[in-house]
């Protein structure tokens, strides 16, 4: 790979790009891939004031990598947080400083933004992912236990 490493605000020409790297990580984690069409895509992370922010990582001309995010608050504690939802870097990019460069990047929207914690979950068997995490000196939460509740129409 060559070319300088670029993060930016996804855009909606950079779909192909996302939904392949989100095709990727679906495979990786044991999951069909995902419904995403354009439109979706553009409502939850492209129009202004989307509930999803995504950056990408451009490599040269070419999106290797994403990162999405959420903002939450805490009444509790009344502070800000971000929950990555997705984050992604092309086989072929990986070791080269692309998803340290993309947690920067979420780092400084967070310093900027008020926040004080990031959060996110690893699929148990991505041990690979669990180290990266580790090397940026991120810990596991022990006190939180997540919880899912999946809606259907019955």
């Amino acid at each position: 790979m060559s070319g300088e490493l670029n993060i930016r605000r996804a855009e909606a020409s950079d779909y192909a790009a996302v939904r392949g790297l989100a095709d990727a990580l679906a495979a990786h984690i044991e999951e069909p891939p995902p419904p995403l069409t354009l439109d979706r895509y553009v409502a939850f992370y492209i129009r202004e004031h989307a509930p999803v922010h995504l950056f990408v990582a451009q490599l040269g001309d070419r999106v290797v990598g994403m990162i999405a995010w959420i903002l939450t608050h805490e009444l509790y504690s009344a502070q800000a947080g971000i929950y990555i939802s997705d984050i992604a870097v092309h086989a072929d990019a990986r070791r080269q400083g692309v998803g340290r460069a993309l947690m920067t990047k979420a780092k400084e929207w967070a310093f900027d933004h008020g926040v004080t914690k990031l959060g996110w979950d690893v699929w148990r068997h991505n041990a690979q992912a669990m180290q990266f995490y580790q090397r940026l000196g991120a810990t596991i939460d022990r006190e939180a236990v997540p919880h899912l509740l999946l809606l259907t129409n019955d």
